[in-house]
């Protein structure tokens, strides 16, 4: 009997592992794909641009809440899996941003691109980029991932659980 629930047991902690890993690919995947939408020029007025910046960060975050609260039947978790899914996407959209320097290229930072290894300044120039527009872009929107993942995400679970009483 014992083994059984053991067996049981193992393939929750599965379950579980390959749910925040789809989470973890979900937030790989758009801050990927954000970092692309940050560039479309909408045309539309300052207002409407905001909403759409920030309005499209609830496309993952409105699934997985809500999967995460009914597979758990919990507040917490789906709040959990919004942080962490809104976390992985920020570093993932700020990791690209770095990608797409060095090795991509942009035009208004060539300095940054690998081919300029052989500039004097070229790693000094590198390790203040990491520093400070990437790693100070992540700590800067990490916050904003905790506290606004966190409350959206308990939102949902809690509308879940009095929905589905």
């Amino acid at each position: 009997m014992s083994e059984i629930a053991k067996t049981n047991k193992e393939q929750k902690v599965e379950k579980n592992k390959k749910r925040w890993l789809v989470y973890a690919l979900v937030g790989i995947l758009f801050g990927i794909f954000d970092f692309y939408f940050q560039q479309i020029d909408f045309g539309a007025s300052s207002l409407a641009r905001v909403l759409a910046i920030f309005g499209i960060w609830l496309v993952p975050l409105v699934p997985i809440a809500l999967y995460e609260a009914r597979i758990s039947r919990s507040i917490l978790k789906p709040a959990l899996a919004s942080i962490f899914t809104w976390s992985i996407a920020i570093i993932a959209y700020y990791l690209y941003l770095l990608v797409g320097l060095v090795f991509i290229g942009q035009a208004s930072r060539p300095e940054m691109h690998i081919s300029s290894t052989s500039d004097p300044y070229y790693w000094e120039n590198l390790q203040s980029a990491f520093l400070g527009d990437i790693g100070g872009g992540i700590v800067e929107w990490i916050g904003l991932a905790i506290v606004g993942g966190g409350i959206l995400g308990s939102l949902i679970g809690f509308a879940y659980k009095v929905i589905t009483r």
